[in-house]
């Protein structure tokens, strides 16, 4: 899969040593530029180390044995190629125009082998990622210290209308000084100055580092750096407590911890400025990188001076794995997995914009919490006026929020009016600006408010979605590709796993490998010529030639084949020769030897 150790690019410039990581979108390599440098001795022919970063997409991809060039195995899979090169030469773009101190350099993007490369400089060091699970937690002196170079990286590129969008500890790497340098603006987005989206990226989120805005397509069409701000307090939360941080979309259940309950050495200002960073509502945040940096006692500006005991990895480090979704897929959901990289492929065919589910179930969430937080406020204030204070019980509620940040939708919440016996209490309700789901409402009983609602528990979400893959595990037995991945693609609209995405690309795969035999199935093989194979047709038993995807490169029409001077001869029916070459060109046509 990886291009040769020696392999040279853009006619001998770059030469690759060695291959230093690779991921679900790209291969990086260490080589060589050799370049001029003009000093005082005159002209000086040097060797520069460098990185060349390869778009290679592995899941859609291969690479031809004899001319490296990278191809796609199938048309759908050409439309996803194209549209994340398009991405990896974007951000090449952006990184060329970008010079900061801790900011990586591009020197040049370019295309050759049927892809996309970009050259750029050559950090000797290792990610903030692969010095926590070596060291464990990191002390808040140099967390600090970090936060305070990537905020300046921040700043500037903040100042550009740029965003980040995938701020976390695999994305900043400590180079052999002791630097923090911020890499990968490969999800980034560019606003124009009237602040809006001039970009087509698809949304990308990285699991437990992504505020919730990022879930919904139209959550960052404006710039704010709100985004990047939430992720850097996640970043920092990662790096002093050594847990990744709750995914943002799920907090309305599962609580986010505070920093200190991990990690008791935290200070009460740092730990106070990563709550606000991550605030779940951006308003409730800090709104630039230069207001929560005046809050967090940033040590001095010093002297970079080497890091002690700093292991160079040469950026072999395993990549973060990338994941392809569709806006209606719900993210992975188990906290305790490594971070990953999510990326949304809604605008790779262009059509009219729909409003999606999981823009509809952060609503559904945020709206039910609001509601239960304003029955307990309600609750609360007829505690303050009555000494035997009504009872209001929940049937199958919603788990409380803990953190103060959720946000709340308008409500309206009816008096309750009490009588002698029996008690009668009003149902909530809500005043809300979206639809919700229907629900039931059973009338009250013993002080009790029933909501019922009309949607699948979640055994039954996991019933269905077992019983979709084993169905179509079963068709795909079967070689019924077809019909299994209508099943994959229902079970991926239940409940999205990394198994299904998995099942559907492997469906497609064998899929494409079954059209293939079949195709090949109708001929003879022969013997090998240049690229091609010599075949016989068995349904009219004439030659010709196919390609490795079955074409047939030279037509099955000839009653025989010959070794001719210059490639091979092939026998018309009119008894003369047509000359083909290594290449399938007809260099003679019609003649009478060979």
């Amino acid at each position: 899969m990886n291009l040769p150790n020696g392999h040279v690019l853009q006619n001998g410039k770059y030469r690759i040593t060695h291959v230093i990581g690779q991921g679900g979108f790209g291969i990086t390599y260490k080589g060589v530029w050799y370049t001029e440098v003009k000093g005082s001795l005159g002209t000086v022919q040097t060797e520069v180390p460098i990185c060349i970063k390869e778009y290679f997409f592995k899941d859609y991809c291969y690479r031809e044995a004899e001319s490296f060039a990278v191809k796609v195995h199938s048309e759908t899979g050409r439309v996803l190629f194209d549209k994340f090169k398009e991405k990896l030469i974007k951000e090449a773009k952006i990184l060329s125009e970008v010079h900061h101190p801790h900011i990586v350099n591009v020197l040049e993007v370019f295309e050759e082998n049927d892809t996309a490369y970009i050259a750029m400089e050559y950090i000797s060091g290792c990610s903030l990622k692969y010095m926590m699970d070596r060291e464990g937690v990191l002390p808040e002196t140099k967390v600090l210290r970090y936060v305070r170079q990537i905020g300046e990286a921040l700043q500037f590129v903040h100042e550009k209308n740029i965003l980040h969008l995938d701020i976390k500890p695999s994305n900043i790497l400590i180079d052999s000084s002791g630097k923090a340098r911020l890499i990968d603006f490969g999800v980034s987005k560019r606003y124009d100055i009237e602040q809006q989206e001039t970009s087509t990226t698809m949304l990308t989120l990285s699991k437990g580092f992504a505020s919730i805005e990022q879930y919904d397509n139209e959550g960052t069409q404006s710039f704010s750096p709100c985004p990047d701000i939430y992720s850097l307090g996640a970043t920092m939360y990662n790096l002093l407590t050594g847990k990744i941080p709750t995914e943002s979309i799920l907090r309305a259940t599962r609580p986010l911890l505070n920093p200190s309950e991990l990690n008791k050495d935290i200070s009460p200002k740092t730990e106070a400025a990563i709550i606000k960073a991550m605030q779940i509502i951006p308003t409730d945040r800090f709104q630039t990188v230069a207001e929560m940096m005046a809050v967090l006692d940033l040590p001095a500006e010093e002297e970079e001076t080497p890091a002690n005991g700093l292991q160079n990895t040469d950026g072999q480090e395993a990549d973060d794995e990338t994941t392809v979704i569709h806006q209606s897929e719900q993210p992975p959901q188990n906290e305790d997995d490594e971070d990953r990289t999510i990326v949304n492929n809604e605008e790779i065919i262009s059509q009219p914009r729909k409003k999606n589910r999981k823009g509809m179930l952060i609503s559904v969430v945020i709206a039910i919490f609001a509601c239960i937080g304003s029955a307990v406020a309600f609750l609360v204030q007829g505690n303050k006026t009555s000494t035997k204070p009504d009872v209001t019980e929940l049937i199958n509620p919603v788990e409380e929020e803990k953190d103060s940040e959720q946000p709340l939708l308008e409500t309206t919440v009816p008096e309750v009016k009490k009588e002698e016996s029996p008690q009668k209490v009003t149902p909530v309700v809500l005043d809300e600006p979206r639809k919700q789901p229907e629900t039931k409402q059973v009338p009250a009983e013993e002080n009790k408010i029933t909501i019922q609602p009309a949607q699948p528990t979640a055994e039954e979400i996991d019933a269905e979605y077992a019983a979709l893959i084993a169905s179509g595990k079963e068709k795909m037995g079967k070689a019924d590709f077809t019909n299994a991945k209508k099943d994959f693609t229902k079970a991926k609209e239940t409940k999205l796993t990394e198994e299904v995405v998995r099942l559907l690309i492997s469906c497609d795969e064998k899929e494409a490998a079954k059209l293939l035999a079949d195709r090949k199935a109708q001929y003879e093989m022969k013997k090998t010529f240049g690229n091609f194979t010599i075949v016989r047709k068995k349904s009219t038993m004439l030659y010709g030639a196919i390609d490795s995807d079955a074409n047939e490169r030279i037509p099955c029409k000839y009653r025989n084949v010959g070794i001719a001077e210059n490639g091979r001869a092939f026998e018309r029916q009119d008894g003369l020769f047509d000359i083909y070459n290594a290449d399938g060109v007809l260099i003679n046509e019609g003649s009478t030897y060979y």
